[in-house]
């Protein structure tokens, strides 16, 4: 992927990979694996957005440049003596089971975007490792041109600084760009950054605002 050879002053579209591309529910994709081993009471506290030192805790520390080992070991200090002392260790390494296909109607939607010569780019709060398997599992994703990686960067969205630091990596104007992404206040932070920005909510009003924007008009 190269942020060169582009039209810097035609239209640009940025997009947010889980929940926008990527259809990514560890929750959904693990139960099986997990309650067959650690029961339905340890899996669902395990997924409890509000646990103090739950999947989720460690997700954002891991988006964050958090190495997976580190992680692990910190999760098993934290349930020492419990039966799910190694729940944390089992879900990572059945991590792809995630990764339950494209967002329907994303794959269609980036190919007719390329096909219309519209420059497309990824910045997502993820891990390296998974953003690298999503790549070789999907080829659609390898039509954007380059993808901006929170662990990679140590930087997550909404930190403006992490748009910024996309926007000169793609080496795109903000204020000829759209980013697209599941979350209100990543779009608002988008905004303040100069890019054009709006929420998902699926395929066809993605296509629909973008065409708003002018993408299908080349």
């Amino acid at each position: 992927m190269s942020g060169n050879n582009h039209d810097r002053d035609g239209l640009n579209v940025v997009f947010d990979f889980c929940d926008v591309l990527l259809n990514w529910d560890p929750r959904g994709g693990t139960y099986d694996l997990l309650t067959a081993e650690f029961g339905i009471d340890a899996w669902r506290d395990f997924y409890d957005e509000d646990a103090p030192y739950g999947m989720w805790h460690y997700d954002g520390l891991l988006d964050g440049g958090l190495d997976p080992a580190e992680a692990a070991a910190d999760y098993r200090t934290h349930h020492q003596g419990d039966p799910c002392e190694r729940m944390f260790d089992v879900y990572y390494a059945h991590r792809e089971q995630a990764f339950r296909g494209m967002i329907t109607g994303m794959d269609t939607l980036l190919v007719d975007l390329d096909r219309r010569g519209v420059p497309m780019w990824g910045l997502t709060n993820f891990t390296q490792d998974a953003v690298d398997f999503a790549m070789g599992k999907y080829p659609s994703l390898h039509l954007l041109r380059d993808v901006v990686v929170s662990s990679t960067e140590r930087l997550k969205k909404p930190d403006r600084r992490i748009y910024e630091l996309a926007a000169e990596r793609f080496d795109i104007d903000p204020g000829r760009s759209v980013f697209i992404d599941d979350k209100t206040w990543n779009v608002h932070a988008a905004q303040e950054a100069g890019f054009r920005s709006f929420v998902f909510t699926n395929a066809l009003d993605a296509r629909a605002q973008l065409a708003g924007f002018g993408a299908f008009s080349r």
